[in-house]
């Protein structure tokens, strides 16, 4: 049975989120976070995705290490915003396609979404169904 949690730091209901996220994907969803620059919370773990490790506590130690990289996403945000693009007037997410797994990373104001994809699933669905799910602020990454 795939693990659950109830969301705790995002402002929108990022449960919600997850669902119409489950409800887009043509694929398997493998996980679901929520997270920001202090904390990552798993809401959606899949069966799959428990069965790669060895343990639940390799699983969590895993993730710590993938947050402990992840949260550098709002710093990367100032780099595009600021310095590379400064015409735009948002990051809304970054994708990262590898050859067995896609990540991709939404950001709604200082909240980030972290969600694991077979390789070949389309990410503008997802995203499009989060903006209708979600109020997009308008001083996003301002």
């Amino acid at each position: 049975m795939p693990a659950t949690n109830r969301s705790q730091l995002c402002s929108f209901d990022a449960d919600r989120v997850r669902q119409v996220v489950q409800n887009t994907v043509s694929g398997p969803l493998y996980a679901f976070c929520e997270y920001d620059t202090e904390s990552f919370r798993p809401l959606y773990i899949a069966d799959e995705t428990i069965a790669m490790y060895e343990s639940k506590d390799a699983m969590l130690e895993h993730f710590e290490r993938i947050h402990t990289n992840v949260h550098m996403d709002f710093m990367q945000i100032e780099l595009f915003r600021n310095t590379l693009f400064p015409d735009a007037d948002r990051v809304e997410y970054i994708a990262t396609a590898m050859d067995f797994l896609k990540i991709l990373r939404v950001y709604v104001g200082d909240d980030g979404l972290f969600v694991s994809l077979e390789p070949d699933e389309p990410v503008e669905p997802i995203v499009d169904a989060i903006k209708e799910t979600v109020t997009w602020p308008e001083n996003q990454n301002s």
